[in-house]
């Protein structure tokens, strides 16, 4: 019984994480758009933008993976 429990709280961690993120590059949006004009710090908005969105990804395929693994320990 533990060891279900602590995956679960690694999965409910990694879902603190991902909406983390995804409130982050939601942020970066909407300063894009409010800041359209292009200059330096919209060049490093747009990385942020993109590796936040590819960390976004990968983070929630590892959350599904974790939650089939959790099928399988029950």
């Amino acid at each position: 019984m533990a060891k279900l429990d602590r995956a679960k709280e690694y999965i409910g961690f990694l879902k603190a994480i991902f909406i983390m993120i995804v409130a982050i590059d939601s942020s970066l949006v909407s300063w894009l758009f409010k800041n359209s004009y292009l200059n330096s710090y919209s060049t490093l908005v747009i990385i942020g933008i993109s590796i936040s969105s590819i960390v976004i990804l990968v983070l929630f395929k590892y959350i599904l993976k974790k939650i089939e693994e959790l099928e399988e320990i029950e």
